[in-house]
């Protein structure tokens, strides 16, 4: 922010235009991936109008620093409030995307100060009552270099994050801070050193620059540990689910198999009273369900009997070659949530095939060259979601699924395993290699 009481009185009016514009810029781009109200132009437009008009009737009844602040503040209280005007945005996340931009408007202040600084005679504001070319290129250069780093290095790194998750308080608290750094640490720098020198105000400046990037750094880390203690959570009560989901699937097959078996003796009794048609449908529909699926591992005998019933009733052909001794290693909770998701994920993609398309998975697991590999295809349509080389859930509520993704990885990794993905020819494939000495 410029303070320099030289021009208070000749050129406060640009000054405080350029500032609100500066600030209303740096909200705009802390927010610009939340979700937009409707008309989110018109609104905009409007808004930046209004806050530039309301701005420059605001009157310069002194020429205090106190009161230039308190002055200034109004400005930031309007670039704020643009937040909640153009977005569907809770009052967490409005105080969360301030502190944000006000702290990087801030830096950009900084950094336009310090070289104000170094070149005096090109860039000094004091004295002039117009901006020089020099003084707007820096003013403006130093604003988009800021912004640009901002943007590349937290606001798309960071789009996805909840700002809600660190609650309303903490959000409060920052924003208050970047004001107060914004507004008035230059305030109690200028009364307790009234006479500085270069590097006293460099110092300051530099210092500045520091306290904002701490801020920002906090604010955002916050944010992901709260994000990823929440994602602790939710796995570990999908493993929990998982664990009673193995149980009560165990039990259903083991019943559906014993009752296939009775239905089957109690068909051979009455063999020769029905139609020799219908007696073979009845037998073919009962072998069907009660066709046991043998693996040498009573977690995976499960898992694939179960998914097996699944593709019978969409129509998907599910066929798999296992060698269940191989995952022997592995715990019966990380196998059923291994292969779980596995094939949830074929499952879900073949069934979006259109009708007619032939819907196949295939599963293999074998030993080979020292190596467990494990390996999954299924035919899919449309595109894939990829972020820094990572497969994401297509779905639209990002924040609540993604989970079996994850838990595929977490599971591969405990176990020094890699996983690799294969997309060609519209097959999804996905191949995970352990190594033998597990």
């Amino acid at each position: 922010m410029i303070m320099n009481t030289g021009l208070w009185v000749n050129s406060l009016l640009p000054i405080k235009i350029i500032n609100l514009l500066s600030l209303l810029a740096a909200a705009i781009l802390f927010s610009r991936y939340l979700p937009r109200r409707e008309h989110y132009f018109r609104r905009m437009i409007l808004w930046c109008l209004g806050s530039a008009a309301l701005s420059a009737a605001i009157p310069m009844v002194n020429d205090s620093l106190l009161y230039a602040s308190s002055m200034f503040l109004a400005g930031y209280v309007m670039a704020l409030l643009i937040v909640p005007f153009c977005h569907q945005a809770s009052w967490s996340t409005v105080c969360f995307v301030g502190a944000a931009a006000f702290a990087v408007d801030h830096i950009a202040s900084m950094l336009d100060s310090i070289l104000s600084l170094l070149f005096p005679e090109l860039l000094n504001y004091v004295g002039s009552n117009s901006f020089s070319l020099p003084i707007l290129i820096n003013y403006f250069g130093c604003r988009l270099l800021v912004f640009f780093l901002a943007d590349v290095l937290l606001v798309r790194k960071n789009k996805e994050l909840d700002t809600d998750a660190i609650g309303f308080a903490p959000s409060f608290v920052f924003l208050i801070v970047s004001l107060a750094i914004n507004l008035y640490l230059n305030l109690i720098f200028s009364f307790l050193v009234p006479d500085k020198t270069f590097w006293m105000s460099f110092f300051a400046f530099v210092m500045n620059i520091l306290v904002s990037l701490l801020l920002l750094i906090c604010q955002f880390a916050m944010v992901r540990e709260n994000k990823m203690r929440a994602q602790l959570q939710i796995e570990s009560i999908l493993r929990e689910q998982a664990k009673a989901h193995y149980q009560v699937s165990k039990e259903n097959i083991e019943a559906i198999n014993i009752k296939c078996h009775d239905l089957k003796h109690q068909l051979l009794a009455v063999k020769d009273a029905i139609d020799p048609h219908e007696y073979n449908d009845m037998m073919e529909m009962i072998d069907s369900y009660g066709t046991e699926i043998q693996t040498n591992n009573e977690v995976l005998d499960v898992v694939f009997q179960e998914k097996n019933f699944q593709c019978r009733k969409l129509g998907i052909q599910f066929t798999c070659i296992i060698d269940g001794t191989a995952v022997n290693f592995m715990g019966t909770t990380d196998l059923y949530v291994l292969f779980g998701n596995l094939l949830d994920n074929a499952i879900e993609a073949v069934s979006k095939l259109p009708d007619g398309e032939v819907k196949i998975i295939q599963v293999t697991v074998r030993r080979e060259r020292g190596f467990v590999i494990i390996t999954t295809e299924n035919s899919y349509i449309g595109d894939l979601s990829w972020s820094e080389g990572r497969l994401i859930t297509s779905k639209a509520d990002k924040r609540n699924h993604g989970f079996g993704i994850r838990s595929i990885e977490k599971v591969v990794h405990k176990y020094g395993g890699r996983y690799s993905i294969s997309t060609e020819d519209q097959i999804f494939s996905i191949s995970i290699v352990f190594p033998v000495n597990q």
